[in-house]
Formats: structure tokens, sequence, C-alpha cells
């Protein structure tokens, strides 16, 4: 991960950087390049050197490092072309200098131009929304025309993510928030997997620092301890491929903090309960041209069954990304075998091409048979979208519905499920029968009655899963209702069910902050505060990782203020634990006991459930901090027969 922390430096040794950093760029920028196309970018280079001449950083350095380490990212990371390059070394020129868009247009054309205006942030007096969502707008409104300019943003947004530490606090939060929500799935979204990953894991090293060392270093402690058998793994495959003839490179890849802790949080499980913390990557490259050409895929089928022929494998882990590539365009073969350690280990099988295409995302030429769900399928999806917007709203929703239609678009996962005919249908992860109903057709979801769910009657309100094969039963009596808002997740849906409440004159718009029930803050926590726009002088206070908080800081990252809530003796606050662990006459006793009588809380609720000589408690208590939460799940967990407590968010 590239942070970059810059000391104050003098004016010449500052001169000096700004040299190194351009020749560098100049020279990568050369490679397979046109000695013509090679002065244009240096042409541009020039250009912005003197636009901001007089500007620097608030790290005190000269701005023009910023466009050059943009260029660099376009050029080296992402691998665009000329045109591109210019734009970013130009795209903050007319933001944040006197000159124009005009002046961009006569110097270096009429498609640089283009690039560059889709880049400048609008200066207004009044904002439609907010300053941070009007721009997210006018950005994703240049996707109808030409993606670039939106991977140009991505790169401007990975060199401001590596050079954070320098911000305050308060910018730090709103510019995470806008990561978060949405430069890290926009990344995902067109395949550009490195990109996501690392704005992932900046945006929660910076959001939660002390959470982010803690995971840090469990994962180094893991590495260590895990080398030797993860080379044990390794070693039989690499022989095996060897004596096969197949050409491959094996590389153990950790995942990252921010994939942990996020898996972790999903599962609702420790550390030490997680599988997969490491993939191993097979990248083959794939026997071309010759009589006995075969396939990628059937190279990848070959690979796999060499596997199962040295390992055992997990029954129901192959997933074929193959045939069936990720939303994103994504192929690969994934499985998962036993190891020595009795552990799972996940392997995912794939081509040099394959692997390309994870890096580079949709600026790789990929394979004819992608399909559905390829890159270029979801551009067209998003287009379409986005003039629905224009269509129905004029981008001008005053409700806050822009940046829920965005989101619904750029969800991080997929899932395909097919009609009773075997159509496929590409669905975001947490879609209901409802959402299904509506990509059908509008009528259908406005009329829907119940769903049949491979074969079983199932509420309409049913969350779908990879593979299901659904059936919609309609009726011309029903109408949307209002709670239908809650059980989809797809922008169409959302978009048609709020149409048809209008029509009904039933209110749909929702409240403009929203109490922090949804994470359950404690003093203690890394918390992060909203001031209400009522003039009230109220803040509302969320956990920096709760989910609405992130969209909150992107909507309205105006209004983050800066919040250190000390406990105290006579404020509690309702919190959630979870205790798992070997059941034995009494022990739910102590476990309440302790709670109740050696630290004096309350307990409103505490459930119990044993099975096969285990035990399960979900205990809703009253506490006064998190560090006292803390040290009650320290000390129930020394309880004889407590296997796991955790705190439940």
């Amino acid at each position: 991960m590239k942070i970059m922390r810059l000391g104050k430096k003098t004016e010449a040794q500052y001169a000096q950087l700004v040299q190194e950093q351009r020749d560098v760029f100049l020279q990568n920028a050369a490679k397979n390049r046109l000695p013509e196309d090679l002065e244009r970018i240096r042409q541009a280079y020039e250009y912005a050197y003197q636009a901001h001449a007089k500007q620097t950083r608030k790290t005190g350095e000269p701005y023009i490092l910023h466009p050059i380490a943009v260029a660099r990212i376009v050029n080296e990371e992402i691998g665009l072309g000329t045109n591109p390059i210019i734009a970013s070394l130009l795209h903050d020129v007319v933001e944040d200098t006197s000159h124009t868009i005009e002046e961009i247009r006569e110097h270096f054309g009429d498609d640089i131009a283009f690039l560059v205006e889709g880049l400048t942030k609008e200066k207004k007096e009044q904002y439609e929304l907010s300053m941070q969502v009007d721009n997210i707008r006018k950005m994703l409104m240049t996707i109808q025309y030409d993606i670039r300019a939106l991977l140009i943003k991505l790169a401007d947004r990975l060199h401001n993510m590596r050079t954070l530490a320098d911000m305050p606090l308060h910018k730090q939060m709103k510019i995470t928030g806008e990561t978060d929500f949405f430069f890290a799935p926009l990344a995902n979204r067109l395949g550009l997997y490195k990109v996501k990953t690392e704005l992932e894991n900046l945006s929660f090293r910076f959001r939660s620092p002390e959470e982010y060392l803690k995971i840090e270093k469990v994962l180094d402690d893991y590495a260590v301890e895990t080398k030797g058998i993860r080379n044990r793994f390794v070693a039989p495959i690499e022989q095996i491929l060897k004596e096969n003839g197949i050409d491959a490179v094996i590389t153990q890849d950790i995942r990252s903090v921010y994939s942990i802790w996020r898996h972790m949080r999903q599962k609702q499980v420790p550390f030490r309960r997680l599988e997969s913390v490491y993939v191993f990557n097979i990248v083959f490259n794939p026997h071309e041209g010759g009589p006995c050409e075969v396939s990628e895929k059937n190279q990848c089928l070959q690979i796999y069954s060499l596997l199962t022929d040295l390992y055992m494998e997990r029954v129901g882990s192959f997933h074929n990304y193959v045939d069936n590539p990720k939303a994103n365009g994504y192929e690969a073969l994934h499985c998962m075998f036993m190891t020595e350690h009795g552990t799972w280990a996940e392997v995912h099988i794939k081509s040099k091409r394959m692997e390309e295409a994870s890096v580079h995302g949709c600026i790789v030429k990929r394979n004819k048979n992608v399909g559905i769900g390829g890159v270029d399928a979801w551009v067209e999806e998003f287009r379409g979208t986005l003039k629905d917007m224009v269509y129905r709203d004029g981008f001008n929703n005053k409700d806050g519905f822009f940046l829920e239609g965005v989101k619904a678009n750029l969800y991080n996962d997929d899932i395909r499920v097919f009609t009773p005919k075997g159509e496929q249908i590409l669905l975001p992860c947490g879609a209901t029968a409802l959402d299904f109903a509506y990509v059908i057709h509008t009528e259908i979801g406005e009329h829907a009655l119940f769903a049949r769910v491979n074969g079983m009657l199932c509420s309409i309100k049913t969350v779908l899963k990879r593979g299901d094969r659904v059936e919609i039963g309609t009726s011309s009596a029903i109408m949307p209702q209002k709670d239908w808002l809650d059980a989809v997740v797809t922008y169409k849906a959302k978009s048609s069910i709020r149409s048809s409440l209008r029509k009904q004159n039933i209110s749909i718009k929702p409240s403009r902050y929203i109490f922090a029930k949804c994470c359950s803050p404690l003093p203690g926590d890394e918390l992060l505060g909203f001031e209400a726009q009522d003039g009230s002088g109220k803040v509302y206070v969320h956990t920096c990782n709760c989910d609405k908080a992130i969209k909150l800081s992107t909507e309205h990252g105006e209004t983050i203020v800066n919040v250190d809530i000390e406990a105290d003796e006579t404020t509690y606050y309702p919190t959630h634990i979870h205790v798992f662990g070997v059941d034995r006459k009494g022990i739910t006793f102590e476990i309440s006991q302790i709670i109740s009588e050696e630290w004096g809380l309350n307990i409103n609720n505490m459930s119990v459930t044993t099975r096969d000589a285990l035990f399960e408690s979900d205990i809703y208590l009253e506490v006064r901090s998190a560090k006292e939460l803390s040290n009650i799940i320290e000390r129930l967990e020394s309880v004889l027969g407590v296997e796991e407590v955790r705190r439940v968010v």
C-alpha cells in the first residue's frame, strides 16, 4: 500500500523532486508510443506545469506533483492511451486556475477538452443536492458517451487516498466516505480489482486506524505461522504441473486488511474461524496454435483435475467463472482443497489473459464468450439507468434518491437466477423475488402477488440465492405498497415503486437523517458525527464503519464534525453480544450473574438455545462504554465452557 508522507523540503529540493518525477513519468510514457504522441504529452506537461506554477498542496509540495502522479497511474497502472494521459495532466487546470475549457480545446483538441470538462467540478452558489453529489452526477453523465473520464477520476481518487495522511480528520472522513460509497464499488464494477482493493484498504486504514492496525498485526503473525504449511501445499502442485508440461506460476496472496475485516463482519466470526485467509492463484500460459490447441477453459479444467488427484476437494466449493463470469467480467475457476493442517485452501485457476483482465478490467479486450455479466454489458445497462434517471427525475431528485440509484448499480457482488424457461437474469446479491419481477417487466413487478422459487411457494420479498429458478404469480388487484421499497435493492424496482406510490398519493419522503440505532455506537468507539442542517445544533453519531455513516459522508460531507464522547457513570447505552460454547449445567446462570451482579448492569433480554451439547446466547444489555463492554467480553470468555463472545453490530 502506497501511503505518501512528504516532509517539508526546501524550494530547491522540491524543484529536484518535480524534475525526477517528470523524468520517470516521461520515460515510462515513451514505452510503446509514437514520438509524436510523446511530444503531445510533453507539451501537456509543460502547459500544466506553467498553469500550476504558483500552487502547492496541503503538504507544501508543488501542486504539479499531483497531476504527474495521476497521469502515471493512468498510464502505468490502468493502461489508458495518450489522450487520457494528457487529460490527466490537465484535469485540475480549469478547476484550479484561470485557464478555460476553450483554451484547452484550442491547444489540445476537442477530445481532450471533453475529458477535462467531465473531470472539472462545477462551482455554483447553490447546489441541487450537495456539491459532492452534484459532482458525482456530472461525472456519471460522461459514461453515456465515454468511460475514460471515470477511469481518470479513479486514478485521481487513488492518488488522493495515497496522500490522505496530511489532511485534517474531518476531510479524511469525507473523502473515505465518498471512496467507500462510490469510487471503490465503481472500480470493482469496471473490473479494476487492484484499484478497488487499494481504495478499500486505504479508506479503512484512515476511517478506523486502531481496528486496521489490530487486523494487520494478526495477518502478519498468521503469515509467519502458516508459511511452512502453505509452502508444503504448493510444492506438489508445482511438481505435477511441471510433469504435465503446464507452464504456470503459483502465488500465495494474503487477503487485504479490509477484506478480512469485511468477512469477519459479514460472517460474524472472529479471525481464527475465517477460511481462505490466503488465496493460491495458479496463472498459466495457454497452449496456442497447432493441431492440438486446447481452449483456456479446458486447460483450467485440466489443472483442476490434477489438483483433485493431489488433495481432497471441499464439496460444493467449485465455482466456474469461466463459463459464467462475474458482473465485472472476472473469469477463473475457484475451488478449495484440504491442507495437511486440516484447513481449507482456496485456489483460483486462470490464464494469463484472465489475470491481466482482473487487473486492467474494462481496458482489456475480453473473451468473446464472456456474455452476460461482462463489463460492456454493465456499462450499457448503466447508461440505460442514467437515461432513466434523467427521464423520471431529471437528475433533480430532492428526496435524495439519486445516490440510491447509483448505489444499486454499483453493487459489489451478483447472483444469476433463472426464469422457468432457463433465461439467465443477473441481480445484485440480496435481491428479492420482487426485484426479479421488475427486471422481467414493470407490469409483472407492479402486480406481483407471490413467487415460486425452485417450485416452492414463497413471498415476493424472499431473498434469492445464486442458481434459483423463479416464477412470479400476479394479480390485477395488487398494487405496490410502501413497504415494498424496503424489499427491493435494484434501481429499476425502487424507481418504479416510488412512481406508483406517487400516483396513489402515498407519501414516500424518507427521513433525512436516521438515529444511529443502526450501529449502536458506544463511548470509546471510533465515532463520526453529523450536524443537523435545521439549525438545531444536534449531532447524529455513528461508528466510523457504519454503512449509513459512509453514505452520509458522501451525501453531506460538509456536516461532518469530530466527536469524542467520554463515558460517565450515569449514562448507559444499549448493546448486543453473542455467546457461544459447550453447554453445562448452570452456565447461563453464571453468565447472567457476571453481568448483573459482578458488573451491576441491566440485561434487557437474553435468549438461549442448546443443541448437541452446545449452547448459544444472545444478550441485550446496557453498558457505559466500549471499554466496559470489551472488559465484560474478556471476563465472559474466561467462563468454563465459553468458546466465543462477540459484539453484534
